[in-house]
C-alpha cells in the first residue's frame, strides 16, 4: 500500500505480524518508532497531510528475568577430560574464558595473547571489538588489568597456544584460519550448536551466552566475595547494574532454613 493511503489500522496489523513472528517487545517498539520517525519526516516536508501514527503506543514491555546455569550444566559444560559438547579446542576455551572470567563477547574475541601473563596468572582486558569490523576500548572504556586468571582457564589457554601457528603477542587468541577473527555469527551459532548438544533449553530459559557474565556474578555473590570486588572485575561502577546481573535460585536460598533453624534450636 503507498504510504500515503496508510491507515492506523494497517500499523497496528503490521505490529501485530511482527509480535506473531516472535519479535521481542522492545524490539518491536524500536521497530514502530522508526516507522513514526519517517512519517513526522514525510509531514515536515509536506509529503504527507496526516499522521496514521498518532496515537499508537509503545507495547507495555514485560521484563523477563534472564536465566543462569547451574552448577551441574556448568560442569558438564566444560568437563575436565574431553571437549564436552563444543565442537573444539578453540571453541571450549573461547567459552570457558566467558563462563570462568565473565568477559564479554567482544572483549573475548578480541584478546591477544599479550593480554594474558601465564607467570603471574593474571590478564587484562584491554580492547573490544564493537561489530566485526570495528575495535576500540572495553564498554563504558573500562580497561581492566592485571585480573586473576583461573587455574583452570590458564591450563587450557596454555593447551590451546601450544597447538595454535599464532602465538605472537599481538595475535588474537581466538581466530580462524589465517589468524583472523571470529565472527559475531560464529560465536552465536556455536553456543547454540553447543546448547542443543547438552540437552539446555536455552530459549525457554532465557540462557544466552551472556547468561556465563550473569552465572558467574551470582555464584560470586552467593560464596561471599566482595561486591566492589566483583564490579572491578566485571567492569562495573554502579549496584543497580550488578543487581540487574544476580539472579538468586532456590538452591542459593536453601542456607537460609539452616541458619532459622540455628536460631530456633534450644539447647
Amino acid at each position: 500500500r503507498n504510504v500515503r493511503e496508510l491507515r492506523r489500522g494497517d500499523i497496528l496489523d503490521f505490529r501485530q505480524r511482527l509480535l506473531d513472528k516472535d519479535f521481542s517487545d522492545s524490539k518491536v517498539n524500536r521497530v514502530i518508532k522508526t516507522l513514526k520517525t519517517c512519517v513526522k519526516e514525510g509531514i515536515y516536508r509536506e509529503e504527507l497531510d496526516r499522521d496514521p501514527t498518532l496515537g499508537i503506543g509503545n507495547i507495555r514491555e514485560q521484563k523477563q528475568e534472564r536465566g543462569i546455569f547451574t552448577q551441574q550444566e556448568l560442569a558438564s559444560l566444560f568437563p575436565k577430560k574431553g571437549l564436552g559438547p563444543w565442537p573444539d579446542l578453540s571453541a571450549y576455551t573461547c567459552f570457558l574464558v566467558a563462563a570462568t572470567t565473565g568477559m564479554r563477547r567482544g572483549e573475548i574475541l578480541a584478546l591477544r595473547w599479550k593480554d594474558i601473563d601465564f607467570n603471574e596468572r593474571v590478564y587484562h582486558v584491554r580492547q573490544a571489538w564493537k561489530n566485526d569490523h570495528e575495535i576500540g576500548l572495553p564498554k563504558w572504556e573500562k580497561v581492566r588489568e592485571n585480573l586473576p586468571l583461573p587455574e583452570v582457564t590458564a591450563q587450557k589457554l596454555l593447551e590451546l597456544r601450544s597447538q595454535s601457528l599464532h602465538v605472537l603477542p599481538d595475535a588474537l587468541v581466538f581466530h580462524k584460519k589465517g589468524g583472523i577473527r571470529r565472527s559475531t555469527l560464529w560465536w552465536q551459532q556455536t553456543f547454540t550448536q553447543a546448547m542443543n548438544k547438552a540437552k539446555i533449553k536455552a530459549k525457554e530459559r532465557r540462557i544466552t551466552a551472556h547468561s556465563f557474565r550473569h552465572s558467574l556474578n551470582t555464584y560470586l555473590r552467593d560464596q561471599g566475595v566482595s561486591d566492589e570486588k566483583i564490579r572491578a572485575a566485571m567492569g562495573w561502577t554502579q549496584e543497580k547494574t550488578q543487581a540487574n546481573y544476580t539472579h538468586w535460585q532456590p538452591e542459593h536460598l536453601r542456607e537460609q532454613a539452616t541458619v532459622i533453624d540455628k536460631i530456633f534450636t534450644v539447647a
